[in-house]
């Protein structure tokens, strides 16, 4: 399942490129995930999401590396786990795309996600709705965060 978006901010690009980079802050912006520890700088990153997903109560330890850094052009990275209590598996490619623009920059966020398990069995459409949801939020809240950095 892929899902684009976009926001633009007053803010030059090389304050995003560092904002991009302080994985924690940028972990929060996504509804529901916590837990996040650098265990390679640069490289590899833990963290937990746990979110509501219909009836189910999902809890996914990901894996996180790092699969690309084009320095203050674009950051992509795969994030990947496995909820033990629903045998739900998670993939998701995140692409960070960052763009000068007029007055400031704008950044592209693309994310491409698999699902399998039981939950991915329930039903695409909910899934769909809730990762569009989930991705909206991520947009908003990184808006803010960047602007609030600004």
């Amino acid at each position: 399942m892929r899902l684009e978006t976009e926001i633009a901010v007053a803010i030059a690009p090389a304050k995003v490129w560092a904002f991009l980079w302080n994985v924690e802050r940028v972990a929060r912006c996504l509804p529901g995930c916590r837990d996040v520890r650098t265990i390679t700088p640069h490289e590899r990153y833990e963290a937990l999401i746990a979110e509501r997903v219909g009836p189910f109560r999902v809890e996914v330890p990901l894996d996180i590396r790092v699969l690309e850094a084009d320095k203050r052009r674009r950051l992509r990275a795969e994030a990947s786990g496995r909820d033990p209590g629903t045998g739900t598996s998670l993939r998701i490619v995140l692409d960070l795309r960052l763009e000068p623009a007029d007055v400031g920059s704008r950044v592209v966020i693309v994310s491409d996600a698999e699902l399998s398990g039981r939950l991915a069995m329930f039903g695409r459409g909910l899934i769909r709705q809730k990762a569009g949801d989930m991705m909206a939020k991520f947009a908003e809240t990184m808006q803010r965060e960047l602007e609030d950095a600004g």
